[in-house]
């Protein structure tokens, strides 16, 4: 029972360790809920230009913030499948009902639209708008504060 409770708090410390700096991006992420957070960049008067998407710099650090925690999971597919997530709807479910021991599908979840961002950054856009990025990170601090122990 103690081995429980030791390893618990190891994870609670070890996660706060790598969220505490994101969790500043709650009200930013709040503010933008529910609107567009690209515009395109189509070069001026030129008539032949490619449009090229352009994000808020906020974003773009939030994003580069997350890979680096290195806790993004190439293999989420598999908690896509396992969980038989589709929607938004489905993984906005997911994530209200996770718990300390489902904090691999709220990561699944980031993961999917952070590191999928990099080769279609629309679903950046789409995670803000939809409050993905929002609704993750609100709960995995809502997991972690649940514990009143002090960092180690």
């Amino acid at each position: 029972m103690d081995n429980d409770k030791a390893y618990r708090l190891q994870k609670i410390a070890e996660y706060r360790v790598d969220f505490d700096p994101f969790f500043r991006y709650i009200p930013w992420l709040s503010e933008r809920k529910g609107k567009s957070q690209s515009r395109v960049y189509d070069g001026g008067d030129t008539s032949h230009s490619v449009s090229i998407p352009v994000y808020d710099g906020t974003l773009l650090n939030f994003v580069k913030g997350m890979q680096a925690t290195g806790l993004m999971d190439r293999n989420y597919p598999y908690i896509y499948s396992n969980r038989n997530m589709v929607t938004a709807e489905d993984e906005l479910y997911q994530i209200s009902q996770a718990e300390l021991k489902d904090m691999e599908v709220i990561l699944g979840i980031l993961s999917k639209y952070v590191l999928g961002g990099m080769t279609r950054g629309k679903l950046w856009t789409d995670a803000v708008e939809n409050g993905l990025f929002y609704h993750a990170l609100v709960k995995i601090k809502e997991i972690l504060e649940v514990w009143d122990e002090p960092l180690v």
